[in-house]
């Protein structure tokens, strides 16, 4: 059952993702526009006035000029208030002559026309329905049964007035009707100044006057003691995903379920694989579709990342989910497709085909990760075992982490896994790392592994190099160890190793590099070890049990450059053949039971920087030809058997034009400096 048929009708479909739609709320959208602004009716464009004599009062009635002096402007205030009570004395007047005229107007037949009501109406420009005309003939305006006032109700500025319309009377309704519009037009010319009273109005203005200032003081007072801060502009929400990317999640989601253990674990909310697949659908910048050629490259490493991560970053590097190829994140190496098939002679085609033992294969990308360097990124848990999915992977650097736990059984051969750096981790367990069979380079120092070192090394046969130090393994190394024919770098060092060095040294031809301190050997260097002619530093210290002569057979080494063998049980003398090695830069056979004379021999070691020879049972003087080790900088001679007088010669290295050569010179207390700024010290 495919990915999508397992999961069509799952509550656990693709995640509902991003934000409401703002637009919805009108925050984009430009059809909005801010409300017209300007005046109203007193405000310049206001309703129009029929009235042109209260038209000329006011245009005469100019407000103040700040720009006039004082007297011009009190003089203008007095005008218009001499103008305004004068037409309110008019308007009162007229008002009482047209009540007066009413009440005395006739109400008889009008010449057998009955008891007609007139409805006489002025809007304020007139109506030709309307004839004053025909009411000074006594035929009066519109005649109605009853009075109707329905169509009249929007308009305030209609008049009524009820009166005979009698033979005699049409005269006197033609000038009560005059009045009564005089009058209308001087209240439809007034403001609304002029309709309220001023007490009235001036109370009202106090009031707003009082309620500003409770407000503006406050806020005056807030703003003195902490400044006005505007609002953070919010974030714009994210982007929702497209359409287009809702529809490709179940094409992702088949393309790689076979690669990440299932439907099921890839439909599972809380693992690491789904959390990987989201990201590749919603997050990542690249947008990948389904048909990219590395898809499944970019979700495995998102796999690995989401069960360890987060990291520590490295600044000035891309971070692993950035917008980029993944090539480019930070620790990552790349290589072409042809340029790999190159380096592994011809043999991609049955990597890339045959894919892991357990027969699952990822796509390959035409850009392939060959090396992945982690170190110091504070990588965390277990191994992630989705590292053996990149089957091609070369190099893999977990060095200085927080890793803890076994290393994963690789029940799927990472076989072309050249490199593998676990050192300074928590790990407990590599049984499982024979698994491995084509290492070259192997590091799980300083972890916290005990026991004997497991079976499954003897797998390793291509072993190059092999850290094992600091950490507490015990039991016969050696019987795992020596068939490494390739070995070229081995460090035991700090561990609880039993049992002699092997004769088999010397068949390990490659060998360069040593280090065997602080363990519990026993017995003696075999003389094989002289056929380890590309050999360069040999270490052994700190190992109680290890004794019997040095080896003449290190004469041989002519690349041995450091020779360290102090706290051992080494006796016997100095062999002279060591001065053969003339690259020999380090000695320190320091805290031995070695004896007899300083051979002379060693003068022709022109490299040699420190000749560590304390703690010893050494007689006789210090040879002058020491003096001929012209690059000495440290030189140990305290608590042995010397004695005698310091040589001239030696003294020399300590001043050479004014550049001390030989730092530090120290003697045992027997051996006498004739110059006192030659010996450092003695002891």
């Amino acid at each position: 059952m495919s990915g999508r048929d397992r999961y069509a009708n799952s509550a656990r479909g693709p995640p509902p993702r991003g934000g409401p739609n703002y637009n919805d709320r009108g925050y984009n959208n430009p059809s909005r526009s801010a409300p017209p602004r300007g005046g109203g009716a007193r405000g310049g464009g206001g309703r129009s006035n029929n009235n042109d004599d209260y038209s000329a009062s006011v245009a005469s009635s100019a407000p103040i000029d700040p720009n006039m002096p004082d007297w011009w402007n009190a003089k203008k205030k007095a005008e218009r208030r001499q103008r305004e009570e004068e037409r309110r004395i008019n308007v009162r007047e007229e008002n009482e002559r047209t009540k007066m005229g009413y009440n005395n107007a006739p109400r008889g037949n009008d010449g057998g026309r009955g008891n007609a009501r007139v409805v006489a109406v002025n809007n304020g420009a007139g109506d030709d329905r309307y004839s004053r005309k025909a009411g000074a003939e006594g035929v009066g305006a519109r005649q109605v049964s009853d009075f109707d006032d329905t169509k009249d109700k929007n308009s305030a500025l209609r008049k009524k007035m009820f009166m005979d319309g009698g033979a005699g009377g049409g005269a006197g309704g033609d000038d009560r009707l005059r009045k009564i519009a005089t009058a209308d037009e001087e209240l439809e010319g007034r403001s609304l100044m002029d309709l309220v009273d001023r007490g009235t109005l001036m109370v009202g203005l106090c009031l707003i006057l009082i309620v500003v200032i409770a407000v503006t003081i406050p806020v005056a007072l807030i703003s003195e003691d902490e400044p006005y801060v505007a609002p953070a502009v919010p974030d714009p929400p994210s982007a929702s995903p497209t359409m287009a990317r809702q529809q490709v999640y179940w094409d992702i989601f088949d393309r790689v379920q076979r690669i990440a253990g299932g439907p099921d674990v890839l439909g599972d909310p809380n693992t690491a694989q789904n959390r990987a697949l989201n990201w590749i659908v919603f997050e990542d910048g690249m947008e990948l579709g389904p048909g990219k050629d590395h898809l499944h490259q970019r979700f495995v490493l998102m796999v690995i990342y989401f069960i360890s991560g987060p990291w520590t970053p490295v600044e000035g590097r891309l971070e692993w989910g950035s917008p980029v190829h993944e090539c480019e994140w930070e620790g990552i190496t790349c290589k072409d497709v042809e340029e790999l098939e190159a380096e592994l002679e011809g043999k991609i085609s049955e990597l890339l085909e045959s894919g892991r033992e357990d027969g699952v294969k990822i796509d390959v990308p035409q850009r392939i990760i060959n090396r992945l360097e982690l170190r110091q990124r504070l990588v965390s848990g277990e191994v992630p075992g989705e590292f053996s999915l990149l089957y091609y992977l070369q190099h893999l650097d977990l060095e200085n982490n927080q890793l803890v736990g076994a290393l994963p059984s690789p029940l799927y051969k990472l076989f072309n896994l050249q490199t593998l750096f676990l050192e300074q981790n928590q790990l407990t367990n590599i049984d499982a790392v024979g698994e491995y069979r084509y290492l070259e380079h192997l590091s799980v120092s300083k972890n916290a592994f005990q026991g004997p070192l497991p079976e499954s090394f003897k797998q390793l046969k291509y072993l190059k190099t092999l850290y094992l130090h600091t950490n507490a393994f015990t039991g016969q190394v050696f019987d795992i160890l020596k068939d490494f024919k390739k070995l070229e770098l081995l460090d035991l060092a700090f561990n609880k190793f039993e049992g002699t060095l092997p004769a088999e040294f010397g068949e390990m031809s490659n060998l360069t590099s040593v280090f065997l301190g602080h363990n519990e050997f026993r017995g003696t260097i075999p003389a094989e070890i002289g056929r380890c002619p590309n050999l360069k530093e040999f270490q052994i210290d700190a190992s109680h049990k290890i004794g019997g002569p040095i080896p003449t057979e290190f004469g041989k080494l002519a690349n041995l450059e450091f020779l360290k063998l102090d706290t051992c049980a080494f006796n016997g003398t100095l062999p002279p053949e060591l001065a053969e090695c003339q690259k020999l830069y380090f000695l320190d056979v320091n805290s031995n039971d070695l004896g007899g004379r300083i051979p002379t021999e060693f003068g022709k070691l022109g490299n040699m920087r420190t000749l560590g020879l304390a703690n010893n049972d050494f007689i006789g003087d210090i040879p002058a030809e020491l003096s001929q080790m012209a690059q000495l900088e440290k030189a140990y001679f305290q608590n042995t058997d010397l004695d005698g007088v310091m040589p001239q010669e030696i003294c020399n290295l300590r001043d050479r034009g004014n550049q001390t050569v030989l730092e530090e010179l120290i003697v045992p207390c027997d051996v006498e400096c004739e110059i006192p700024t030659c010996c450092t010290r003695c002891s």
